[in-house]
């Protein structure tokens, strides 16, 4: 794609005033009209837990078919825009259009936030009483908002010395490095049958892009893609623990500030790394009907995730990614009439059997067992 962007299970143990609550339906926590909890229900703010709020398996389906279909349709409508581009009926470079779809997520997240509670974030942040604790609340998005920011630029910067393919290749070990910070960072077990999915998975994608020519480029410059998927990785584990370490708070009003400090960091880091792209006020040359969609998708697609994020999991939207990947080469068999190879098969195959080896229990899925046992007897 051409644009890039800048997460379930209920809490089995809950903690207030860092002591266990053997009754949690008896327990009683107060929240403010700007979603501020009272000071005792803060102490334990900084522990990572699971989400409350379970969406149940269809919900969770839907979200994910949500982030599958509005990233297919965002790239069909990029590849039209540059087809048009191509033929001279505009003309505009991706930095005005990431910025006006960050501006639409913090536009649509103020005004979901106002239609859910009549508070109006803009307001809240600026004048209301709370201000100071908002923002001071809003601290821990950030590092993920930097590190998103980082992400991007170094997107920017890879792809001045490789070419799409081989980026997008080496790019697919952030599956493993998702696997690997959910266990750790989020402290969430993996069995050994859902490590072996995800291993299928990363060469299923890796298949997809591989080549006799992307190996002969291969140099120490392929780390920094490698950091650059790590980055991925640990942004999309450090969102959810965000998210999920303040779930009393209103999912738009944690994207209100995750976007707000993106912005922030994309311009300040994109100033450095490209700043004939920054120091151009006219972003979009010639304004074009095909801007909106675009921006709509991609505002959809970035809202979309963070909802995954913060009621399911990350690793969900490593398979959501994956399958998108796949999808995306039937869908351009299809309507940009481009070849389905036998990559792309392979690769789908790989990607469906992964899904089917993590979603279902078996052979090598005794250790989440355990650990789910083990929990059930401390609660």
């Amino acid at each position: 794609m051409s644009l890039l962007y800048t997460t379930h299970v209920p809490i089995e143990v809950h903690e207030l005033d860092g002591k266990k609550n053997e009754d949690p339906q008896e327990e009683v926590v107060a929240i403010t009209p700007t979603g501020t909890p009272p000071a005792s229900a803060t102490a334990g703010a900084l522990t990572p837990v699971e989400n409350s709020q379970s969406f149940g398996i269809s919900l969770s389906l839907i979200l994910s078919s949500m982030y599958i279909g509005t990233s297919i349709a965002l790239f069909l409508t990029i590849r039209y825009s540059k087809k048009l581009e191509r033929e001279g009926f505009l003309s505009y470079n991706s930095t005005g259009i990431v910025m006006a779809i960050e501006i639409t997520k913090i536009m649509v997240s103020v005004a979901l936030k106002y239609a859910e509670d009549g508070d109006f974030l803009f307001y809240s942040v600026t004048f209301g009483r709370e201000r100071r604790e908002l923002w001071r609340m809003s601290m821990v998005y950030v590092i993920p908002a930097l590190l998103y920011a980082l992400y991007n630029n170094l997107t920017y910067i890879n792809l001045h010395y490789f070419d799409p393919g081989t980026v997008q290749m080496f790019m697919q070990t952030r599956v493993l490095f998702t696997g690997f910070l959910f266990a750790t960072v989020l402290q969430r077990a993996l069995s050994l049958r859902q490590w072996i999915s995800l291993g299928i998975l990363t060469i299923g994608l890796i298949v997809k892009y591989i080549s006799p020519t992307l190996m002969m480029l291969m140099n120490v410059r392929v780390l920094a893609i490698l950091l650059q998927a790590f980055f991925s990785s640990l942004a999309g584990v450090y969102n959810e623990l965000a998210l999920k370490r303040e779930a009393y708070l209103s999912i738009h009003q944690q994207n209100f500030f995750m976007y707000l400090y993106g912005i922030l960091f994309n311009l300040l880091l994109g100033l450095l790394v490209a700043p004939q792209e920054y120091m151009q006020l006219h972003l979009l040359y010639h304004p074009h009907i095909i801007f909106i969609p675009i921006i709509f998708m991609g505002a959809l697609n970035g809202l979309t995730a963070a909802f995954i994020l913060k009621f399911i999991n990350v690793i969900v939207k490593a398979f959501a990614s994956a399958v998108e990947v796949v999808l995306m080469a039937v869908v351009a068999s299809l309507v940009l009439d481009e070849s389905f190879t036998q990559q792309d098969f392979v690769a789908a195959v790989f990607v469906m059997v992964s899904v089917y080896l993590y979603y279902t229990k078996g052979c090598g899925s005794e250790r989440v067992e355990k650990q789910k046992r083990k929990i059930r007897r401390m609660v």
